[in-house]
């Protein structure tokens, strides 16, 4: 009877990225979004908000960029695929590693829907260290799901009103 109450060892799952999906409709033409996802473009988003992009090699294509809300940290970012106002994609990768999460593969897909508006949807493959166990993979999931979908509100956000109206959304939201 006391062997019921007993905890076992967390069942470890399969060692398989997490895949997340969003989509969003952007009131500014699909090349101007374009701009602020390449890393490359005086134009990009984060460039636009005060921090470091620099490029690291040509072929291939990696940029190193130094975050401002979080300097401990640099993120590599190498292009895997870039087609100009329609498909933007890079692997990620966090530089030193933090937590579970080994990098990502960004891949966001822009669909013109006229002159001055376009859908955005945005792929992230989340690959993960192994040995994840159920509690630690809805962690992830959880924390994977709220960055994608803050990532796309602040694109949205900067190709409607600018790279001000995200420094606003992230003091009202004390978020990253």
């Amino acid at each position: 009877m006391f062997g019921l109450f007993k905890r076992g060892k967390p069942e470890l799952l399969p060692d398989e990225p997490i895949e997340l999906k969003v989509a969003i409709e952007i009131e500014n033409s699909a090349d101007a979004v374009y701009a602020l996802l390449d890393w490359g473009d005086e134009r990009n988003q984060m460039r636009a908000r005060g921090n470091i992009v620099r490029r690291e090699s040509e072929q291939p294509e990696v940029y190193r960029l130094w975050y401002d809300r979080a300097p401990e940290l640099n993120f590599l970012m190498t292009v895997t695929d870039a087609v100009p106002g329609r498909h933007y994609a890079f692997l990620a990768n966090i530089v030193p590693l933090v937590g579970l999460r080994i990098g990502s593969h960004e891949n966001y897909m822009i669909q013109p829907l006229g002159d001055d508006r376009c859908r955005v949807t945005f792929v992230n493959t989340v690959h993960h260290q192994p040995g994840l166990n159920q509690a630690q993979l809805a962690q992830e999931i959880s924390m994977s799901t709220m960055a994608a979908a803050t990532g796309m509100t602040k694109l949205k956000l900067q190709a409607e009103r600018g790279a001000e109206a995200v420094a606003e959304f992230e003091r009202e939201t004390d978020c990253c």
